[in-house]
């Protein structure tokens, strides 16, 4: 079959394939015979590729008998195609170091395979035969529905989850977007099979997809690619898509509500102009300057006089409407009345919704960095624009920086002014119930050296010549250790008020000196993303940085004033501690999170540095002082208790002069000596409960074992992740008791630790630990496979590669394995050490130290009593 030819670059009607090859940095668009469009990029930084093909299919195109089903068919369409078993699609991927994996939105539902590049061709073999030859098989279909609802309840279980469904009901009402994308478990376990086959023959064809492909490829060799594994398939007759009629009512208008929640939630949604309008650029900047942070009037005006801990705009940009949401989370009735009178105020306002222009200039140069950041990060960068591009199409959105950028900010003042000459809104107030428990008030070559400052300031600088992002990642070490005593969560609280002010520049300056450079800060993980604290350990912080290569000098000069001259100002202080209560209070409510620091109390014991949770707790948090806080500010950020790494194309002279310049006159400190002590072995099996009145129950189990500098580890790694598929296999994929179920290790630099940990129903708890111990038994006395080898190696390996896309992983996992001691070279000899592992290691440590007869540390979380 032939491509049609309708290649084209954005602004350029005609070019040739080879013409279009010339321009770096374009987007290419072709659309095959069968109508499906492709939207090509190149990218040569990192040696991998990833496809997401996104199919127009979602809770909008369902009705309310069938709510749920897109996502349901998501999941079946991993159980196995007319060629290939579910188990072969899986792991065929990670024997190739490829990762896979999909999800369902509202508007899409999107598949993804990313692959080292000389391995692309399997993973879009199987990726066009799981989209167009899935057979739907029906004795996976009761499996798969417990896994489902056990989803469903995972999310239920979180309060803000149900905060979220509440806005959509109210605001949505009547239309597709009231509806959940999961569904209800009634829903899940009532949708009949042929609705199913109905469904996807009717929505998975190749006229009805975008396939999104980024990394280091040819683009004429990747069409032909495209063309090869997907040109075959016969174009279908499009569904009816019948458009939403939506508007915001003109009054203003807000659905009150209780919810198992520990604060009071406002969000208020606003009219906006559909994208085609040209009144959107402008709208959209006037979101972005309400979004922004310290900069922002909803900010100033509502966050930093203490009416709310956090507030935020967004725009919502569908096919047929946008909206503009706000949103703020409190800790009363009276201050949340107050937080819509403040909204209403500040819009009725437009020189307030007005940015100064250097200010919106910070917000364009954001708008420009952050797209760099992204394309790094290939597969995450097609999550993050998905559903933007499917409503608008990806050529608007190529556009759409350059189209910003010719908004004058005078603009926006008019229209704000047009769109909130009279206010309207539909919105929602979430209070919690009143049972709740109240709480408290260029190089032209790669090269990484390693270098020590006077000061004591250990430094790793990577130069590579592919990308131009400068990224800084600081550990400050021990934090468990470095804690006072009776002050768990120090750590955090110093972190975030190092984002709020240094004593050169107040809060607002120092946002907009790193607005305009497009800087990009992380010092915690996100707590609204639940399951998402990868980086949070409790043996040192992290404080990650990101700028472009023409804004280093400016960069590394801001990180050195937030590093040693944190403001540390009393409001401040205040404002931090409301924050980081609103964090504590969901992480209160999340079997997860309780479990898991049941289970590091358990091993270590109440008063062992690493049995600290690194947000604290309402004791720890709210008696912290600006003076405790200064003078853990000179311990923990010394620079002989910190490791700095910096990944940039710029040359090693010229940032060890920056970092000499900027960092080499913080004086070293006396640290003493720090002692972590390994956890004791359990005799028989320890247990403990957190009972809570949830749906699902959370399982950590493990015991202690050997560190990453250990000649065993790098097997002990492959034995793990054999057994984490297993798990997945069984207690998921055979038996449907879980959505979230692994095995894996963690290390200190002097020992380690062995954990499973699963997600169940309450019902399911007995079941679930006795197939936990049964696959762990399994693995310690049974035989493994040649092919559960390969598939483990080449997984971790493709993980490995994966998660050190972007230039900032990489200078955080630099710096992890310094801490570690095993040198930050460590990766490429650990790498070569997972593909000498052999079946006879594997067992070998298996036997040695897995959990062995009864012997292990247990916690779970959402029992009774």
């Amino acid at each position: 079959m032939k491509i049609r030819i309708a290649i084209y670059l954005l602004m350029i009607s005609c070019l040739t394939v080879s013409a279009l090859q010339a321009r770096e940095n374009q987007t290419i668009f072709a659309t095959l015979e069968n109508g499906m469009k492709l939207v090509l990029k190149e990218n040569h930084s990192s040696p991998m590729i990833t496809s997401v093909v996104f199919i127009n299919a979602g809770s909008r195109y369902e009705d309310p008998q069938t709510n749920g089903l897109t996502h349901f068919l998501e999941h079946l369409l991993f159980n196995g195609t007319k060629n290939r078993s579910g188990q072969e699609l899986t792991e065929t991927i990670e024997e190739y170091g490829g990762y896979i994996n999909a999800f369902t939105r509202k508007d899409l539902t999107a598949y993804l395979v990313l692959m080292p590049k000389e391995h692309i061709d399997i993973g879009l073999d199987i990726q066009s035969d799981q989209l167009f030859n899935s057979t739907i098989p029906e004795d996976k279909l009761a499996k798969e529905r417990k896994i489902v609802v056990e989803e469903i309840r995972m999310n239920n279980d979180v309060p803000e989850t149900q905060v979220e469904y509440f806005f959509n009901e109210v605001v949505f009402a009547g239309t597709p977007y009231a509806r959940t994308v999961l569904g209800s478990p009634d829903h899940i376990n009532s949708i009949p099979r042929q609705a199913i086959l109905d469904y996807y023959e009717d929505y998975y064809i190749p006229n009805n997809m975008i396939a999104l492909v980024i990394g280091d490829f040819e683009t004429e060799a990747m069409i032909e690619k495209m063309n090869t594994f997907y040109g075959h398939f016969e174009k279908g007759r499009m569904p009816k898509i019948d458009l939403v009629n939506f508007r915001i009512p003109e009054e203003r208008k807000v659905v009150e509500t209780e919810l198992e929640t520990k604060s009071y939630h406002v969000d208020l949604a606003f009219p906006a102009p559909h994208y085609s309008d040209p009144d959107y650029y402008p709208y959209f900047m006037m979101v972005e300057y309400l979004a922004s942070g310290a900069t922002s009037p909803l900010t100033k005006q509502i966050e930093d006089k203490g009416l709310a801990s956090s507030v935020s705009a967004s725009l919502m940009t569908q096919k047929d409407f946008s909206i503009m949401r706000i949103s703020a989370m409190t800790d009363s009735r009276k201050k949340a009345d107050a937080v819509v009178w403040e909204i209403n105020r500040i819009l009725s306002d437009p020189k307030l919704l007005t940015p100064s222009f250097d200010t919106y200039n910070g917000l364009i140069v954001s708008q420009k960095t952050q797209d760099i950041y992204l394309r790094e990060k290939l597969h995450y960068y097609g999550f993050i624009i998905a559903p933007m591009m499917v409503s608008t199409g990806y050529e608007f959105l190529e556009n759409l920086t350059d189209s910003l950028e010719q908004v004058d900010p005078l603009e926006i003042e008019h229209i704000a002014g047009k769109y909130f000459a009279d206010i309207n809104y539909l919105g929602t107030l979430v209070t919690p119930r009143e049972t709740a428990e109240k709480e408290l008030n260029p190089s032209a070559e790669v090269n990484t050296s390693h270098h020590v400052l006077d000061n004591g300031l250990t430094l790793i600088v990577k130069q590579n010549p592919d990308s131009r992002v400068f990224a800084v990642n600081i550990f400050g070490k021990n934090r468990g250790a470095m804690e006072p005593p009776g002050r768990d969560g120090i750590t955090d609280f110093l972190n975030r008020m190092m984002e709020r002010g240094t004593k050169k520049y107040d809060k607002q300056t120092l946002s907009e000196k790193l607005a305009n450079i497009g800087a990009q800060v992380t010092v915690t993980d996100n707590p609204y993303i639940p399951y998402d604290d990868r980086y949070t350990s409790r043996q040192y912080a992290f404080f990650k940085f990101e700028t472009i290569d023409e804004y280093a000098s400016d960069g590394v000069e801001l990180l050195a004033e937030m590093i040693k001259h944190p403001r540390l100002d009393s409001a401040e202080i205040s404002s931090v501690k409301q924050e980081m209560m609103a964090a504590l209070g969901m992480a209160s409510a999340s079997t997860y999170q309780t479990c898991r620091n049941s289970f590091y109390r358990l091993m270590f014991g109440e008063d062992h540095p690493l049995a600290k949770v690194p947000l604290g707790t309402h004791r720890t948090i709210m008696p912290i002082s600006k003076a405790e806080l200064e003078a853990y500010h000179r311990r923990f950020y010394a620079p002989n208790n910190m490791i700095m790494t910096v990944c940039t194309n710029l040359g090693t002279e010229w940032v060890l002069n920056q970092v000499r310049g900027n960092f080499g006159s913080m004086e070293k400190v006396s640290l003493g000596t720090i002692n972590i002590a390994k956890p004791s072995k359990p005799q028989g099996a320890v247990a403990v409960n957190s009972p809570m009145d949830k749906e699902q129950v959370y399982i950590y189990l493990g015991c202690p074992t050997i560190s990453i500098g250990h000649p065993d580890y790098p097997a002990l790694k492959v034995a793990t992740d054999i057994l984490s598929s297993r798990m997945s296999l069984e207690l998921r994929e055979s038996q449907g008791l879980a959505y979230s179920v692994g095995a894996g290790v963690a290390s200190t630099p002097d020992f380690g630790w062995f954990l499973a940990t699963m997600g169940t129903g309450r019902d399911n708890i007995e079941i679930a630990r006795e197939g936990i111990l049964s696959e762990i038994d399994k693995m310690k006395t049974g035989p493994v496979n040649t092919e559960e080898l390969l598939k483990a190696q080449n997984s971790i390996w493709g993980s490995s590669l994966t998660r050190q896309l972007s230039r900032i992983n990489q200078a955080y996992y630099l710096t992890w394995y310094e801490f570690m001691g095993v040198g930050y070279d460590y990766q490429d000899i650990y790498m070569e050490a997972i593909k000498q592992v052999t079946i006879e290691d594997v067992q070998r440590v298996a036997e040695k130290y897995f959990p062995s007869e009864g012997n292990y540390y247990l916690a779970t979380a959402g029992l009774s009593d």
